[in-house]
């Protein structure tokens, strides 16, 4: 826990410091680097842990759950939470109608991201936390959450590199 909650508390605190002083091109590259390290982080988790982990048995794959958990549980979200909140307030600096079709397409996206980190990923890393403050006795468990997030986070990359297109458009004023 000690760990992972500078990991929740650092985004936030950027995010508003670069808020409360209203400086653009600040908020744009806070939103770029974070909106990097979210898709970084999931393509390491999506693709070279997923590897990794399917060569291992459960007690070494209990053991790297248990050493990933902080980063999921608390980075994952804070960081996914300051890059779509710093894309809302970029999209309204730079006056982008809400109702433009890229924008709704980026809105919808935003929202897939947002209900899949909520209603799957963090559910299943607190389910994982508890089982690693009951002494993870059931490894089954612990497994079985761990691989499917890890899965999910290449279904969540596919996602990101759609925003990262309409994103591109905004910068550009270039029709996908």
């Amino acid at each position: 826990m000690k760990r992972g909650l500078p990991m929740l508390i650092i985004p936030p605190i950027l995010l508003l410091i670069i808020l409360l002083f209203r400086n653009f091109y600040t908020l744009e590259y806070f939103h770029v680097l974070a909106g990097s390290i979210w898709t970084g982080m999931d393509l390491v988790l999506g693709l070279f842990f997923a590897y990794v982990m399917k060569g291992l048995n459960n007690i070494q794959r209990t053991r790297i759950s248990m050493r990933l958990t902080p980063t999921m549980l608390f980075f994952m979200p804070s960081i996914a939470a300051v890059t779509i909140t710093a894309g809302v307030y970029l999209a309204m600096d730079l006056s982008i109608p809400f109702s433009s079709s890229y924008m709704i397409a980026a809105l919808i996206i935003a929202a897939v991201l947002f209900i899949q980190g909520i209603g799957i990923f963090l559910p299943n890393e607190l389910r994982v936390y508890d089982e690693i403050l009951h002494g993870a006795k059931n490894q089954e468990k612990i497994v079985r959450l761990t691989m499917f997030n890890l899965k999910l986070s290449l279904l969540q990359v596919v996602f990101q590199m759609a925003i990262i297109m309409l994103m591109a458009h905004f910068a550009t004023g270039v029709s996908i």
